[in-house]
């Protein structure tokens, strides 16, 4: 079994590689082999003109680095989606690797191997309104729809600021752990 975090805060060390690493923690518990890739330390630049036809696009932008991350993404079996809320969303680097997923997802020789990950989402914010973690959970929903996968559930953290704060929510950070651990338990079944 094998469980990436996508990491999508430039912010290195924050409340959402925090909050991502508790989950991974919880993950390596239940026998799972991790990874992390930080979207910030890589060339990802935003999804280029594509066609209509999901099925027939190309990636005009593929001399950067999103194919090789792609491959490492095709290869897990659970995708942590760690990101802070930004502007009432994902950050622009989760964003950006996101949107190019659209000129492979359907495409042939992709196309079976997006389907069936488990999928969890960590998420951050200096906001006190449970809203704001919504603004990245609820499209995501859709986004694991989309790629025939399994929504295994989240962890929001609202109030969450300044740097680190995180540390100090242990029920935050059990949240992340106890996540971690059920899913790779719930996929190994």
């Amino acid at each position: 079994m094998k469980v990436i975090a996508l990491l999508g805060s430039p912010r290195r060390n924050g409340n959402t590689d925090i909050m991502a690493e508790e989950v991974l923690h919880g993950s390596r518990e239940a026998g799972a082999e991790t990874d992390v890739i930080v979207v910030d330390n890589y060339l990802v630049r935003p999804i280029a003109e594509v066609g209509d036809k999901s099925s027939e696009r190309d990636d005009p932008r593929n001399d950067d680095d999103f194919p090789s991350l792609l491959e490492k993404f095709l290869n897990a079996d659970i995708v942590i989606w760690a990101t802070p809320v930004y502007w009432a969303g994902l950050s622009g680097q989760l964003k950006c690797f996101l949107d190019r997923m659209s000129s492979y997802f359907n495409k042939e020789p992709y196309k079976k191997r997006f389907v069936g990950k488990g999928h969890i989402v960590v998420c951050a914010y200096g906001r006190s309104e449970a809203l704001h973690g919504k603004f990245v959970t609820e499209p995501m929903k859709l986004v694991v729809d989309v790629l025939h996968g399994e929504y295994l559930g989240d962890v929001c953290s609202p109030s969450t600021y300044p740097k680190g704060s995180v540390r100090n929510k242990t029920e935050i950070l059990s949240a992340c752990y106890e996540l971690g651990l059920e899913a790779v338990k719930k996929r190994k079944c």
